[in-house]
């Protein structure tokens, strides 16, 4: 609804600046679409072709945002080159301004709710989508000021309106593309220090190394080589292996899975 209204009346006005931001809003319709289906695909179990589950879907979702937003820069950019090469100024009218704030009211309630929940089940996606309306509220209050020059007499105001509209995607489609590539490339997810201390916990770890974490913020996957004596028998390091994963996981909940590869200390450490 917020997309159609800015469309419709942005093509009716001939105002650049606001068939720009709705084509912003409108990319936000499709992000969402696909970041349902994103979120569904990622929520099956693992299974033989995935022993990892399918949580990258998600990730994947996150990323096709950014593909939408490089597709609405590169249109406003257009629509912005056309308008400073000629054409008729747009109209502007006291209805102009109540679309443009009414739209502005529905996004707020959107960014404010969703950034919550994003917190709250610390979901990528969610996160993601929360950025890209939050720069539409911003765009929103760059085409409200660049009505306001049209109206005093300033028609150039208008494309660049849209260029200010055209640089806010741009960073936003930045900062997710940055987001969700640091999830494809297996960047480190949780502090190796805090992983240590949380090991060295348990009285009869000697130490432990080559700690290694990867995944999204709600779901880690985590390996590290854990020292015990060279004297302790299989079952017993065994045993506390399963200590020093299930204490990692307790105090972790978004540790999927932990892997604990036993190992004796160093000679230099004995």
């Amino acid at each position: 609804m917020v997309a159609g209204a800015k469309l419709l009346f942005g093509y009716s006005t001939g105002a650049v600046s606001i068939i720009s931001d709705g084509f912003h809003s409108l990319t936000d319709a499709a992000a969402n679409v696909m970041g349902l289906v994103g979120v569904r695909a990622s929520r099956k179990p693992p299974d033989e072709d995935h022993p990892y589950g399918h949580r990258k879907y998600e990730t994947l979702a996150a990323a096709g945002i950014f593909v939408f937003l490089l597709f609405v820069v590169l249109e406003v950019l257009r629509a912005v080159t056309a308008r400073f090469a000629g054409g008729e100024p747009p109209t502007v009218t006291a209805v102009s301004f109540a679309v443009m704030l009414g739209t502005l009211g529905v996004n707020l309630l959107v960014v404010r709710y969703e950034a919550r929940k994003a917190r709250t089940l610390t979901s990528e996606l969610l996160l993601a989508d929360a950025m890209h309306t939050r720069s539409d509220v911003l765009t929103s209050c760059a085409v409200l000021a660049s009505l306001a020059g049209v109206r005093f007499g300033y028609p150039a105001l208008d494309p660049v309106g849209g260029l200010v509209v055209a640089v806010f995607i741009a960073r936003t489609g930045l900062e997710i593309a940055r987001n969700t590539s640091h999830i494809l490339s297996d960047r480190v997810v949780m502090n190796e220090e805090d992983i240590r201390r949380a090991v060295m916990s348990v009285p009869e770890v000697l130490g432990c190394h080559r700690i290694r974490s990867r995944g999204s913020l709600d779901h880690t996957f985590l390996d590290l080589h854990v020292w015990f004596a060279a004297d302790t028998t299989l079952q017993e390091a065994h045993r506390l292996s399963h200590v020093v994963k299930d204490g990692l996981m307790h105090k972790y909940p978004q540790i999927a899975d932990a892997i604990i590869h036993i190992e004796p200390p160093p000679p230099a450490f004995r």
